[in-house]
């Protein structure tokens, strides 16, 4: 089973601009010039061991994050996204959240003081706010049982209002808009931890940035004991929806729909300049069970079929019908499956999306729509 360890977005084109995310980017209008902000997901293990599974949990008790500050918002914003698409809420876990701040804290320190590039999930022992190398290792020092598995997303913001909660939830819509972070959003997690830095201020290349550390956790009857399993979620265990039951980004009739992807590192279609906003199909895949596709398909509201790729794991391509491609990053989760546009949707547009394939041969489909926003 693939393991990811460390997805982060180029810093490179930050410099002096305003990153408010450009239209369909990150969920907001850019009345300037805008970069692509740095960001890093996780990506579900397997592991032959398991633990109880619950249904997706409707309800989880109230955090302790005050109102209005950016770890609520973001808390909010992830909830209602993971409720609408039906794969469950996830509880503060106080632990990870020390983990989390940590991380968010270094990040803004070293990435500020030149001795980080870029974002990312690891940590070096000689730099200043170091906590511990890896987000489990960092959960573990917080206090977390050896079994419970950490998968991380790093995200960096700028809102125009500069409020703390602004600059969460961008994080959270950022990450929605990806590949990579929108699938290790929704996994089988159950527990979370929220870390968030403000802006330091200044004229520097990264003092007006924010950044958003989010560590889901979920218990294996087995801790991870390579490096390799210290960014990652067990697939066996947690919340798992129903077998033969199909779930969805977007969700049903969700509105506001960015148009474009949010770039991200390793880039899922590095040979295509603006694709669309990643249209994402999941299924149980407690087993690594495996998703084929027969047809995905994506039309605006005059019926025109959108340009578009079908993006799955490896072992999915064989047993599809479609066109698609293997991931090329090898990070596509077993039981996922990508629609990518070619290019930007369009504004203030009700779209209707199709899919129909089988999981370890049985069959699944759905059909939906959503409308995208403004700009």
């Amino acid at each position: 089973m693939t393991i990811q360890k460390n997805f982060k977005l180029s810093m490179a084109a930050i410099a002096a601009s305003l990153l408010v995310a450009a239209c369909g980017g990150g969920g907001g209008d850019s009345s300037s010039s805008s970069a692509t902000p740095p960001s890093g997901a996780s990506q579900p293990a397997g592991n032959a061991n398991s633990v109880a599974i619950v249904a997706p949990q409707t309800s989880v008790q109230a955090p302790t994050y005050v109102a209005d500050s950016a770890h609520y918002a973001m808390f909010t914003a992830i909830n209602s996204y993971r409720s609408n698409m039906g794969v469950g809420m996830v509880a503060q876990d106080l632990m990870l959240d020390l983990a989390a701040q940590n991380h968010a804290a270094y990040e803004r320190v070293n990435l500020n003081s030149g001795a980080e590039s870029s974002l990312g999930h690891t940590e070096s022992s000689a730099n200043p706010s170091f906590y511990e190398a890896w987000p489990y290792l960092r959960a573990r020092k917080a206090g977390t049982a050896a079994n419970l598995w950490v998968g991380e997303n790093v995200a960096a913001g700028y809102s125009a209002d500069f409020k703390d909660a602004s600059e969460g939830q961008q994080c959270v819509q950022q990450w929605i808009n990806t590949v990579y972070h929108l699938q290790g959003l929704t996994t089988n997690a159950t527990s979370i931890g929220l870390g968030y830095a403000a802006p330091l201020g200044g004229n520097g290349p990264y003092t007006q940035l924010s950044f958003c550390v989010a560590d889901f956790g979920v218990l294996s009857s087995s801790a991870p004991t390579a490096e390799s399993s210290y960014n990652s979620i067990n697939y066996y265990g947690g919340q798992q929806i129903a077998v033969g039951s199909i779930v969805h980004a977007p969700y049903s009739n969700e509105s506001n729909v960015a148009l474009a992807m949010q770039v991200e590192t390793p880039n899922p279609a590095p040979d295509l300049q603006t694709p669309g906003r990643p249209i994402m199909v999941l299924v149980n895949n407690q087993n690594g069970n495996v998703l084929t596709v027969d047809s995905f398909v994506l039309k605006d509201a005059a019926g025109n079929v959108v340009p578009a790729r079908i993006i799955v794991e490896a072992s999915a391509v064989a047993g599809s019908k479609a066109t698609v491609t293997a991931d090329v990053n090898n990070h596509v989760s077993k039981g996922v499956a990508f629609l990518l546009p070619l290019a930007p949707l369009s504004a203030n547009t009700a779209y209707t999306a199709t899919f129909a394939g089988a999981r370890d041969g049985a069959p699944v489909n759905t059909s939906w729509q959503f409308t995208t926003a403004a700009s």
